[in-house]
Formats: structure tokens, C-alpha cells, sequence
């Protein structure tokens, strides 16, 4: 395989310091990403851009490479080749005392919210600033009750993860993500194992957060269609490891494309095969 070189992938990462969906800054850039595990391929090549500011949903089957596409943002995974930017820092030839400073950049909301189970709701939310921050206790509890009403669980401070519903275990995941004020926020399958009144309510919680946080650029990894044409305003399309289609939910409701068309509808009909 004939890869780029390094000045011609900085040539192309040049160009898309705008995002073509929507006229944007990018915030995060994908620069022919290539990445396999033994002889599997996962990305092949892959060239993206997140704008600052919005909500993306990133889409595919499973195995397409939507995990590996977010590991990589936060330097958990370095690519095969190509470049990968976090606004003016290229991930790629970064040290690893470098990378945990832009992971710093970063909160992430785990599907299943990844709680510590012998610790309260309050304490799991504060624990971040317990391990990063010198915070005084009266600053740190101001902080963890301003998350616990922002993301609607105030009265459960007190309770472990057990007792919580799922819709309330990721609020909880949710708010121990933004403690930090982080200026990228990764969703991994936000409304997995939620029934459709619920998952409405954490699509609703996903928008409000965003829209609460000034300049937060948020990322959302996801199969539930109805919620990512509900959500996002740049929506991009992986199939086999590259980019297949990007552009806004509207662009996406009105393609006649057999790939989208059969992504959209769950049909078994279509160019992707089970």
C-alpha cells in the first residue's frame, strides 16, 4: 500500500480547517486515517471533520468503526497512518505526557454509565476533581450540586448507582463527565437499553446540555436514527471504515442513496449485507 507522506497529509488537513456541512471552524480533523487490528481493517483511510460548536452524530453498522474513530480522538488509539487533529495539535507524534494534557480536553459518557458502585452519586460526580484539582471541599460540593441540577438528579446525591433507574445512572454519567467543564463531549451509545419515553428524555438532556455550554463541541456515537435526526446538526455516515455520507438530518431524510435509504429504514434489502 502507497501511503501519503506527512507533508501531504498536513497539505490536506490544511484544507479542512472548515467544516463542509456546516461552515464551522473544525474542531476536530480525521486525515486518511488507516487503522487495523492483525490483519482486520478498520479504518481505511478515513478523512472527517467535528465542527466547533455543534452536535455530530457519527452512524454505521457494528464493527464499522465508530469506537475506534473516538479512541483515537483522545489518543487511546494511534493511527496505522495518517493524521488526526484536536483543533492545532496533531495527535499522532504526540508524547504520552502530551496526550494525557488533550484528554483533559475531554469528558466521555459511557453506555452504560460506568459508575463506581460502592460510591455515592455525589461522589462519583466529584471524584474527577478529587484526582485532577486541588479544589477546596466548599468549591468542590458547589460544583457537584450545580452539575446534579443541571442534569436533573439534585435529590440523589445521596444514593448509590443501585438505586438509581438507567435514565437517572446516565444523567449521573453524564454530569460526572461535565464536571470538568471539558471542551469536547463524547457520547457512546447514549440511549442503549432505554425504552422511547426515556430515551426522548436523554436525547432531550443531550441538546440542553450542548446549548447550556457555551462553545461545547459535542460528539455523539449512536445506532437510534430517530434520535440522531432529532439531535444533531452534522450527521456523518461510516461504512467499512471510510466516510460514506456526511451532511445535516435534512440532507439525510430526503437521500435517495440505497446505503442511507436502507440505514434509516432497518431494511434487509440493500446494498449492506447482514
Amino acid at each position: 500500500m502507497s501511503w501519503p507522506t506527512r507533508a501531504e497529509l498536513a497539505a490536506k488537513a490544511a484544507q479542512m480547517t472548515r467544516d463542509p456541512v456546516t461552515g464551522e471552524v473544525a474542531a476536530i480533523r480525521y486525515v486518511g486515517v488507516y487503522k487495523a487490528f492483525g490483519t482486520h481493517e478498520v479504518l481505511k483511510g478515513l478523512s472527517v471533520s467535528i465542527p466547533r460548536g455543534k452536535i455530530t452524530a457519527i452512524i454505521g453498522r457494528s464493527g464499522t468503526g465508530k469506537s475506534v474513530t473516538i479512541k483515537h480522538v483522545m489518543g487511546l488509539l494511534r493511527p496505522d497512518q495518517g493524521q488526526v487533529w484536536v483543533g492545532d495539535d496533531e495527535l499522532a507524534a504526540m508524547s504520552d505526557r502530551k496526550l494525557r494534557t488533550v484528554r483533559n480536553r475531554f469528558g466521555l459518557v459511557f453506555q452504560n454509565a460506568a459508575l463506581f458502585d460502592s460510591m455515592s452519586v455525589f461522589d462519583n460526580i466529584a471524584f474527577p476533581l478529587r484526582e485532577h484539582t486541588r479544589m477546596r471541599r466548599a468549591e468542590l460540593q458547589a460544583k457537584v450540586r450545580d452539575m446534579l441540577a443541571l442534569v436533573g438528579v439534585h435529590h440523589a446525591e445521596d444514593k448509590l448507582p443501585s438505586e438509581l433507574s438507567g435514565g437517572m445512572r446516565k444523567r449521573v454519567g453524564l454530569a460526572r463527565a461535565l464536571v470538568r467543564d471539558p471542551e469536547f463531549l463524547l457520547y457512546d451509545e447514549p440511549t442503549t437499553g432505554l425504552d422511547p419515553i426515556l430515551t426522548a428524555a436523554i436525547d432531550e438532556l443531550v441538546v440542553h446540555t450542548h446549548h447550556a455550554r457555551p462553545g461545547l463541541t459535542s460528539v455523539v456515537i449512536s445506532h437510534d436514527m430517530a434520535a440522531v435526526l432529532r439531535i444533531a446538526d452534522k450527521v456523518v455516515m461510516l461504512v467499512d471504515g471510510v466516510l460514506a455520507h456526511e451532511g445535516t438530518p435534512d440532507y439525510f431524510h430526503a437521500s435517495t442513496d440505497p446505503l442511507v435509504v436502507q440505514f434509516l429504514t432497518g431494511s434487509l434489502h440493500g446494498p449492506m449485507k447482514v
